[in-house]
């Protein structure tokens, strides 16, 4: 342990400087804690400052207590080396970015279910799909734009499980055909007695790309609908096998 007295030398504050300063180890980088060993660096040469000052005009004949400079110099040792685990932490969690997205490339290609409601005209054509816990007698299948707006109501299939939507884009209202993007379904069913069957819609499609959302989680795109790869509740091979409304 090294000791800081009354009597200690110009040179001897140089070594101490330089056996215990963090920030002339520290790797710069653009990351937290590249910017924390800065920050660290700035602290600890105001440090270095204050206690040579204090160091200078001190009482000789009752110099300062030692300890309480011995102790934060090992308190700023110890911060360098959490700064370094850090580091080390998110160069970790980089790889693990990295090897979650080559896991995703696996889905590319493979039709996809998702928790949503939201399927992309275009061409003349979007898929949804939808969830009933039971078979129902009667189904409404409403489509609506991103602004919520109703553009399309009709009926739907009825037996229990899933069961899928396609839409031409024509607007049940005007005849008219809608603009290309993202819409909405949203399904309601009764049973033969009027009571709600639980029908849970889902976004559906054919997985064309992946990548990093700027959490670095990974998002797959869906026929063009962005989908967190959490929300994924089943995977197949590309089928034709659609049902129309």
């Amino acid at each position: 342990m090294t000791t800081v007295g009354s009597t200690t030398s110009s040179s001897q504050l140089d070594a101490i400087k330089q056996s215990t300063n963090p920030a002339k180890s520290s790797v710069q980088s653009k990351t937290k804690s590249g910017d924390d060993a800065a920050s660290l660096a700035s602290d600890f040469d105001s440090f270095m400052k204050l206690l040579t000052t204090q160091l200078k005009n001190q009482d000789p004949i009752n110099p300062t207590d030692t300890n309480d400079f011995t102790s934060q110099l090992v308190a700023f040792s110890g911060v360098e080396q959490q700064i370094k685990t850090n580091q080390h932490l998110e160069d970790l969690l980089e790889l693990n970015k990295s090897g979650s997205l080559d896991n995703a490339v696996g889905y590319i290609g493979a039709s996809v279910d998702a928790k949503g409601d939201s399927g992309y005209l275009q061409n003349g054509r979007a898929t949804f799909a939808y969830n009933l816990d039971r078979a129902a007698k009667d189904v409404t299948v409403s489509i609506l734009d991103e602004a919520g707006r109703v553009v399309y109501s009709g009926t739907g299939a009825k037996q229990s499980g899933k069961n899928y939507v396609t839409w031409d884009g024509t607007n049940s209202f005007s005849s008219t055909k809608a603009r290309d993007g993202v819409y909405h379904v949203k399904v309601v069913a009764k049973d033969i007695n009027g009571k709600d069957v639980t029908a849970t819609s889902l976004t559906t499609g054919t997985v064309v790309g992946a990548e990093l959302d700027n959490e670095g989680k990974v998002v797959l795109n869906v026929s063009n609908v962005k989908v967190p790869i959490t929300d994924i509740t089943s995977v197949r091979q590309p089928t034709a096998q659609v049902a129309s409304n």
